[in-house]
């Protein structure tokens, strides 16, 4: 209780001392101007001072400012009792009302925020509603009592256009200079503030980016005053320098703190008005002073809308930003803002860390247990992060950090043991979950961003699985032991796709009488290594190559065959398409522009798709085999009987040729069941017009077999096995 009464006394006495020390200052220095013989307030500054003392004390200003008043007022002027009360209730009455309304419409916080935020109320309160006030005051306090001569112009009617100068003199002195002497009464109470002042309104617009052009802003601010202030009056001066004044502060706006440039034209504003000789040349008649004090009120109010709407706009700019760059379940940074810090530190460690079983309990326990996860995860592993290491949301079940610090493999292993010791918890339940991390060192952001984090997210499965450590290196020279063989497989297949070492096979496909055609069979090469199908079809599938693998094996195809041409009108290849391929929306059309530009016919190639893809709900797949079989190609189902086919959907298959897969054949001759099987589908195939092919024929009993069956075409290594196609 001793130290709060001691800080409100401590409060009206410093009020009270800035009170008489500023209110007579600021009589003295008001800025006057003679017009028709009349001596005129431009600015009324005791307004300003005693606006500037309720909004730093606030209500512990009150007293102080009456006290004040009332003693200057005795000091300077001499007035009876009542003529004295009478004067100061007018002087302070109005402001005290603007200030309650203004407070009880803001809060307690009404003095906060000057001079951005809820410009509207104060601007109207404060700004018109108080001088309208102390104006209306006086007159009527005029009509009842006899002031003395050098008062009674503030007090009588006299003609209307000099109360309205009298009202815009109070109104300058409220908007324009309340600030130029509130922010310099607020460092001398509070040194600290001179440093707040500096560090966030001044400093940051002298740094190397702005520097140039905030001094430059200065220095043409302060020789257009100085020209306006000069003894020498022309029109030129007066007429066309002010306008370019109002453009300069205009132009700062968007360039310069909203404090320092309210001070700026506050201490303008003041310079012009006391030395008004060259600035009111030309000013002749009370008139076109009145208009010319408009012309400065409505600049003040847009340059204060202005600054707001300026402030607001780049608020919103940056909240938009930050929530474009944030997962709004989980609060971390996305990937876009992931791109955005690579933009500018390229390169970097990044870190996929895997959550295993997330996956199978979200759909027991709902997506927000997902969540859940990722935010607990977070808040362990922010006290692990050393400064300017950051934590990114994946979808799925990971989380990406990036990592700048030393011992990074020792580091990441230690994260992966902390949190396969902690435990989780849900609802009270608590989650098996098991954790793994790889990592790898990003040096080209951009595409290669998203292919790392591809290729990231694989490996830190598979470490998740034995709560490990893994490393990726792109480089087959730097493989570490912790690389798995997934990864060396990808980069040599990507290796070969991006030398075109692309191996074409050809095994014969023929009837009865030995005539047919040849399937196409790949083969990958890189650093003159053979890499066989079973080896890169998963790679290829699993990381989304497929449909340029198999664009790059029919270009090769077409450009042997216009090497190479055959007889004209009959089948000399079948090419097989993986599932992924025909589900590209552009594939078709890029097919028959590589036929076209290599001059074949679509009827000289069988195209093999999978069982699947036949017989698929994917309404792009299916209609990408419809355009295929309009533009001239035969659909060859390649494996049938071994996925979907049943004898229902046969009824519904559009193809032309069906491939009976080698599990039939391989024991045919030993499992009466399989005859039977390759019987049943060859009488069905011939009912719908199909030719029928059977793989895997290793032997003359199965050939005959086959043939008896009502099989078409043959292959197998008793037909021929696969011989590179520059030697079929």
């Amino acid at each position: 209780m001793k130290n709060r009464n001691y800080s409100c006394v401590r409060k009206f006495l410093l009020a009270l001392i800035l009170c008489l020390i500023a209110v007579p200052v600021s009589r003295i220095i008001s800025p006057r101007t003679v017009v028709n013989a009349s001596d005129i307030y431009l600015a009324w500054l005791p307004l300003s001072v005693m606006l500037a003392i309720i909004l730093l004390f606030g209500r512990h200003g009150i007293v102080p400012v009456i006290l004040g008043f009332a003693l200057i007022n005795e000091s300077f002027l001499h007035l009876p009792g009542v003529e004295a009360a009478v004067l100061l209730f007018c002087q302070i009455f109005s402001v005290l009302l603007a200030c309650a309304v203004v407070r009880w419409r803001l809060g307690s916080r009404w003095r906060h925020g000057i001079p951005n935020k809820n410009m509207g109320i104060r601007i109207l309160w404060l700004g018109f509603i108080a001088p309208l006030g102390i104006k209306c005051s006086m007159y009527i306090a005029g009509v009842w009592f006899d002031y003395p001569i050098h008062l009674s112009g503030f007090f009588n009617s006299g003609s209307v256009i000099y109360s309205i100068i009298d009202i815009q003199s109070l109104i300058v002195a409220s908007l324009i200079f309340t600030m130029i002497i509130y922010f310099p009464l607020r460092m001398m109470i509070n040194p600290r503030f001179f440093r707040t002042f500096w560090r966030r309104s001044i400093k940051p617009w002298l740094c190397a980016e702005k520097r140039l052009f905030t001094l430059f802003w200065i220095a043409a601010l302060i020789a257009m005053v100085i020209t306006l202030c000069l003894p020498y009056k022309s029109d030129y001066i007066a007429g066309y320098l002010v306008p370019v004044l109002f453009i300069l502060f205009t132009f700062g706006i968007s360039r310069l703190s909203h404090p320092l440039l309210m001070l700026s034209w506050g201490c303008a504003a003041f310079a012009l008005m006391v030395y008004n000789d060259s600035f009111l040349h030309g000013v002749r008649s009370d008139y076109s002073l009145a208009f010319v004090m408009s012309v400065l009120i409505c600049f003040t109010i847009s340059l204060l809308y202005m600054m707001r709407i300026y402030t607001r706009s780049e608020w919103l700019k940056g909240r938009w930003q930050a929530q474009a760059m944030t997962d709004p379940l989980t609060g971390l940074p996305n990937l876009r803002a992931l791109e955005k810090m690579l933009d500018a530190q390229p390169s970097c460690i990044v870190c996929c860390l895997h959550m295993q079983n997330v996956e199978f309990l979200s759909r027991h326990f709902g997506m927000m247990m997902r969540v859940h996860v990722k935010r607990c995860v977070t808040r362990e592993l922010q006290p692990l992060l050393l400064e300017g290491e950051t934590l990114f949301q994946l979808p799925g079940n990971e989380l990406l950090l990036k990592l700048n610090g030393p011992e990074i493999a020792g580091r990441l292993q230690h994260m992966v043991r902390y949190l396969n010791s902690r435990r989780i918890y849900w609802n009270a339940t608590a989650l098996d979950i098991e954790f793994g991390i790889s990592w790898g060192e990003l040096h080209a952001p951009g595409k290669a961003l998203h292919h790392t984090l591809g290729q990231l997210s694989w490996l830190s499965e598979q470490a998740s699985s034995g709560r490990q450590v893994l490393a990726l290196t792109n480089s087959l020279q730097e493989v570490s032991d912790q690389t798995t063989d997934r990864v060396l497989l990808l980069n040599k297949v990507k290796r070969a796709l991006d030398n075109n070492g692309i191996a074409l096979y050809g095994q014969p496909v023929v009837n009865a009488q030995g005539v047919g055609y040849q399937e196409i069979l790949s083969r990958l090469v890189c650093d003159g290594e053979l890499i066989t199908p079973d080896q890169f079809i998963p790679v290829i599938a699993q990381f989304n190559l497929s449909a340029r693998f198999d664009m790059q094996v029919v270009e090769r195809l077409l450009q042997w065959m216009q090497q190479h041409p055959g007889p004209r009108g009959g089948v000399r290849f079948s090419v097989n398409l993986m599932p992924l391929t025909l589900m590209q929306n552009d594939f078709v059309a890029q097919l028959l522009s590589l036929f076209a530009r290599y001059a074949v016919a679509p009827q000289a190639v069988i195209i093999e798709i999978t069982e699947e893809q036949a017989l698929s709900h994917s309404e792009v797949s299916i209609h990408n085999i419809q355009r295929l079989r309009e533009a001239g190609f035969k659909i060859a189902i390649d494996d049938f009987g071994t996925g979907y086919a049943n004898f229902e959907r046969l009824k519904r298959l559009q193809a032309d040729i069906i491939k009976i897969d080698g599990c039939f054949v391989r024991d045919m001759l030993n499992d009466p069941q399989d005859v039977m099987i390759v019987k049943a589908i060859c009488e069905l195939a011939k009912g719908k017009s199909l030719t029928v092919v059977a793989e895997y024929v290793e032997n003359e009993a199965q050939r005959a077999l086959l043939l008896q069956a009502g099989v078409d075409y043959l292959q197998g290594y008793l037909l021929g096995k696969p011989q590179l196609l520059a030697k079929a």
